[in-house]
């Protein structure tokens, strides 16, 4: 509790403004950080581990963080970089924060959380600045020629993918079953990575064969096929809001390539790219997907009825499609149709 007294009165106002939370102890660099920032982001200075906790303790499930400027090392020279698997456990509303704590779905506002490194030249690189580039950051900055316009782009590109989660979530949010949450919201805050189910349990601070089984229980054989239905909802929204080329939309989602995204739009949405650019991609994504997991769930209801076990997942199970999807037919080979030809 003293940690946080300590840092709480250093919040600096107005309260309403993003949150770029800085554990370091390069007070100088933090400050032209903020002098930077001034107007579009409040930065939170700590210089411990412990109160940075507490920071995220505070203001992850606000949805308010905006990112995180870290040094390898805390005042104590205690490695930070374990900072960042926890802060995004907090943002992709681990079932701890979002079940136990009660936690409702504003913790899910962002894409992948920039962390921001901040190395020194004098300094040789340790352990714990190894740790903090494997970590991911979205930019490596130097304490003594701070690089401000990355810290920008990086910030500003968080907001536009906490847009683009929140409409994705909005949604869908009514018909995802309870269980399936977590998983869903975990899945869509890591979009533009490639999503694996141990990547996705890692989030979540959970083994996984729990992420296999909740899907199992909730009429989803295939994990990997939840994964990529949420990677194609957040395709759709950025292809809607932001009216960028197939290419960058693809490059930035780390699809393999454009003709790999155009491919799995054809696959599940039935549809193309442009299409979804052109019309309400954003709103005819989640309507497949809430059709394809409503199928899921109505079976395992059915094969309850009948006294079925329910279906076992397995890394080569046979994907399933929505309801009327167009490539469930036995009619050859895929085709494009436009977004109010399939029902």
């Amino acid at each position: 509790m003293r940690a946080t007294r300590t840092w709480s009165r250093t919040l600096p106002a107005p309260a309403t403004l993003p949150l770029l939370l800085a554990c370091t102890t390069a007070f100088e660099a933090v400050e032209r950080i903020r002098r930077a920032l001034a107007g579009e982001f409040a930065v939170l200075r700590v210089a411990r581990l412990a109160e940075a906790r507490a920071a995220l303790a505070e203001w992850a499930p606000t949805g308010r963080l905006a990112g995180l400027v870290l040094e390898p090392e805390d005042a104590d020279a205690r490695i930070t970089a374990c900072l960042v698997p926890e802060w995004r456990r907090w943002l992709a509303g681990a079932p701890s924060s979002v079940e136990s704590r009660g936690v409702g779905d504003r913790d899910v506002t962002c894409g992948a959380p920039p962390v921001l490194a901040l190395m020194r030249r004098s300094v040789p690189w340790r352990p714990s600045a190894i740790a903090l580039v494997e970590a991911s950051p979205a930019a490596v900055l130097l304490v003594e020629d701070v690089d401000l316009g990355a810290v920008q782009r990086a910030l500003r590109t968080r907001l536009r993918r906490a847009e683009v989660v929140r409409a994705v979530w909005g949604g869908i949010a009514s018909d995802v079953p309870s269980g399936l949450r977590p998983l869903v919201r975990a899945a869509l805050a890591q979009a533009e990575a490639p999503p694996t189910v141990r990547s996705l349990a890692a989030a979540l601070g959970i083994h996984r064969k729990t992420v296999w089984s909740r899907c199992r229980r909730h009429g989803v054989p295939n994990a990997q096929a939840l994964l990529t239905w949420c990677r194609l909802l957040t395709a759709a929204e950025v292809l809607r809001q932001e009216s960028r080329p197939v290419e960058q939309v693809a490059e930035e989602l780390a699809f393999a390539s454009a003709t790999a995204l155009r491919n799995a739009v054809r696959r599940h949405l039935a549809t193309t790219p442009t299409a979804l650019r052109d019309g309400d991609g954003g709103a005819w994504a989640r309507a497949r997907f809430v059709a394809w997991l409503r199928g899921a769930v109505s079976g395992v209801v059915r094969r309850a009825a009948d006294g079925a076990a329910p279906p076992r997942g397995a890394r080569g199970a046979r994907r399933l499609l929505p309801p009327g999807h167009a490539l469930a037919r036995d009619a050859g080979a895929p085709r494009a149709v436009r977004l109010g030809d399939v029902a």
